[in-house]
């Protein structure tokens, strides 16, 4: 269940009001007023939020005009009636465009601790690849915050918002260049985490490939099969469905990070284990695993994409709403910490006194009767 709470101007309200009551279909809306504009709110199912905002967006409130907050709400009483239209299935969001889009880019916005997430579960990953340990990978999936640049770019093309799409490419770029860095500086102090790993890259013979009890997470990321293909896919599929709920757990974004972080790391790790020591295998499996980790990229943000077309999520508005009457606030006096002064009125603007023009008769006359009053009084005479 979501509160729906619109504030619009005065002479808008019963536009809006009659609107929800016989287009929109809502029950139960209640107005109150403010200084200078009105409130109304209104309780919907969580199913109906997308196309309500979606309707009140077509008639420009919220993007020409007005404010619409949407709230959530973990409980209320009385318990409504589930009515039939809610046992449908509903393939919309249950969450609006813009929460989605809120949400998402948090998740993709670049951090202290984004960057430092990054480089713990790269150092998770590259202990779990040279200890074919799947406990220790599965955990460097759970620390990994790749899940949210990839919905970034994948959101941001599908809402129209091309800031949004550039920086969950950056923020992506970022993350991997970390990880491949951590890769990169665990081949150098190979020598020392696994002397006897380095030399059987080094060697570069077919024990590489055929030893499965070191190599195994670290071979089998070399190139990539239709069954690395289903996953990138469905992985995409279901991060998306699970970010329009409403749901960014950690535990979703395992599915990406399933995809990127270990292949990744991988790259580093074995291109420059080839290169410092002369591994042509170890560069084999270096370039596989980037070729893997680039069909992940490509298919999960296309999957994602398809997904969120399917939720019918639409463009955002460019437009900012607002109104001159939310803006002007009038201070009638000045507030200092220990007492309050009034403000003196201002001075009122200069008014000339109208002035007459007289007929020509009449200046004649008020000429003698000026004359006569300029004159000095005779002295009296004896």
């Amino acid at each position: 269940m979501k509160q729906v709470q619109i504030v619009v101007p005065f002479e808008k309200t019963e536009s809006v009001l009659n609107f929800l009551l016989d287009v929109a279909d809502v029950k139960n809306v209640m107005k109150f007023n403010a200084d200078n504009a009105h409130v109304l709110q209104f309780r919907i199912p969580d199913g109906a939020v997308l196309e309500t905002v979606e309707k009140l967006k077509s008639r420009g409130i919220g993007v020409e005009y007005g404010y619409v907050d949407i709230l959530d709400l973990t409980a209320s009483l009385p318990r409504e009636i589930e009515e039939a239209s809610d046992k449908m299935m509903h393939r919309e969001a249950s969450l609006a465009v813009e929460e989605i889009y809120e949400n998402v880019k948090k998740q993709a916005s670049l951090s202290f601790d984004f960057i430092a997430f990054v480089v713990v579960a790269a150092v998770m990953a590259g202990f779990g690849l040279m200890q074919n340990n799947m406990v220790i990978i599965v955990a460097s999936m759970l620390l990994s915050p790749l899940m949210g640049p990839m919905l970034g770019v994948a959101l941001g093309h599908v809402v129209g918002d091309n800031s949004l799409f550039i920086k969950g490419t950056k923020n992506e770029l970022i993350a991997l260049s970390f990880s491949f860095a951590v890769g990169a500086v665990m081949a150098l102090l190979m020598p020392i985490l696994d002397p006897g790993l380095l030399a059987r890259v080094v060697a570069g013979t077919g024990e590489f490939a055929s030893n499965s009890t070191v190599l195994t997470e670290i071979t089998r990321r070399n190139w990539f099969s239709g069954l690395d293909i289903g996953i990138a896919i469905f992985s995409g599929a279901a991060v998306a469905i699970s970010v329009t709920r409403g749901d960014m757990s950690s535990l979703v974004g395992v599915a990406i990070s399933a995809a990127l972080m270990p292949p990744a790391v991988n790259v580093g790790m074995m291109i420059i284990l080839g290169i410092a020591y002369g591994a042509p295998v170890a560069m084999s499996i270096g370039i596989g695993s980037l070729a893997l980790l680039f069909m992940n990229i490509i298919l999960i943000d296309a999957s994602a994409i398809i997904t969120f077309k399917i939720k019918k999520l639409t463009p955002i508005a460019n437009k900012s709403a607002t109104w001159t009457g939310v803006m002007e606030f009038k201070q009638t006096r000045s507030a200092s910490l220990y007492h309050t002064a009034p403000i003196e009125p201002a001075s009122k603007p200069e008014v000339k006194a109208a002035t007459f023009t007289l007929a020509p008769s009449e200046k004649e006359d008020s000429k003698e009767t000026a004359n006569v009053a300029n004159q000095e009084p005779a002295e009296p005479k004896g």
